[in-house]
């Protein structure tokens, strides 16, 4: 038996017990339940680097695709661009003020960071690539919206939460369309942009104001 043999046997016996997504994603809430007392954003970076970790440590087991080309990343981009754009258009200012609330800060950097380079790969990664691969789009759709409630209560107000968890799963389903079309690599472009649009565009437009009064 060879080396890379004998490691990959030892990293499923290790970690065997991941192999059923949804056992991953109960880990995952579990996590969450015991995170509730942190502070929001010290918590959301827990929550994504825990779901990144378990998602690495399935795809130890079963390889997931991206199905990487620049066409599909490229139509991924521009689907985002389509729903997203007529929204900032008309709801700059109320998405800045609520953005800002559930993820209690005013930083534009750190939106920035956490919405495009984190939460867009992480959260398309285990829910397109491993759940909705694995388990089908509505599986994909229902754990990706019940995270909205995961990731903002209790510290968000229950009506906010209830409209994150609703704008999840429309984009939820917009994201899974992309994914089996395109590929996870268009639907991570997609969830990119659509989070730098709604969540970032809108405080950065903010700040500038700001500036320039």
């Amino acid at each position: 038996m060879s080396k890379r043999a004998s490691a990959a046997g030892v990293g499923r016996g290790a970690f065997g017990f991941l192999a059923e997504p949804y056992l991953v994603f109960l880990i995952f809430c579990g996590i969450g339940l015991g995170t509730v007392l942190f502070r929001q954003p010290e918590r959301l970076a827990l929550l994504w680097a825990t779901l990144a970790i378990l998602g690495l440590l399935y795809h130890s087991r079963s390889d997931v695709d991206l199905a990487f080309s620049l066409t599909n990343v490229e139509r991924g981009a521009a689907l985002g661009l389509v729903i997203s754009v007529p929204v900032l258009a008309f709801l700059a200012r109320p998405l800045a003020e609520f953005n800002e609330r559930l993820y209690l800060t005013d930083s534009v950097v750190l939106l920035f960071y956490q919405v495009c380079f984190v939460a867009a790969p992480v959260e398309e990664y285990f829910f397109r690539g491993i759940l909705q691969a694995r388990k089908g789009s509505s599986a994909g759709l229902a754990c990706y919206a019940a995270t909205a409630l995961l990731f903002f209560l209790p510290r968000a107000p229950l009506l906010a939460a209830l409209l994150v968890f609703v704008a999840m799963g429309v984009l939820g389903i917009v994201y899974g369309y992309v994914c089996e079309r395109y590929g996870l690599a268009a639907a991570i472009s997609c969830h990119v942009v659509v989070g730098f649009v709604l969540q970032v565009a809108p405080s950065l437009i903010a700040s500038i104001r700001a500036m320039l009064a």
